[in-house]
């Protein structure tokens, strides 16, 4: 890549990286080792031209991760408080910010991390239900 210029270099993460998670300690603690690689890497290899940044999203309704398998039908009502857009992103959330971060028009953007999320990152972490299981939303149990 540094012999032809430059480039680009996009991980992805997740929003998990940046909050706790119960029961998925292993997974958070590696989304979070690859968000600092991504900005560790973005310094290394900046003055060669290449860009490293990571996407990090929460809830992707697909094929590999489908809502109605991940979020159980109890809680399946519960989303639009979750999220401030409400309900799950889609791939093509993902793919949209992949592109911008892999195109000129994010020349100058480089370690960092996107959240497609639907600002769930921004608005609280994870805390148990009274009924069971856990939220991201405690006024909403």
């Amino acid at each position: 890549m540094a012999e032809g210029g430059g480039g680009s270099i996009v991980n992805l993460t997740t929003v998990e990286a940046h909050r706790a998670i119960p029961g998925h300690a292993v997974y958070s603690a590696y989304k979070a080792a690859l968000t600092q690689f991504t900005r560790s890497l973005a310094a290394e290899v900046g003055p060669d031209g290449i860009r490293v940044n990571a996407i990090a999203p929460d809830l992707i309704d697909s094929v590999q991760v489908p809502y109605d398998r991940l979020v159980p039908e109890r809680d399946r009502a519960l989303w639009p408080t979750w999220s401030p857009l409400g309900g799950p992103g889609r791939p093509e959330d993902v793919a949209g910010v992949a592109v911008f971060l892999a195109s000129d028009l994010a020349r100058f953007v480089t370690g960092g991390t996107i959240h497609v999320d639907g600002g769930t990152h921004s608005s609280g972490g994870w805390v148990p239900r009274h009924s069971g299981g856990w939220t991201n939303r405690p006024r909403h149990p």
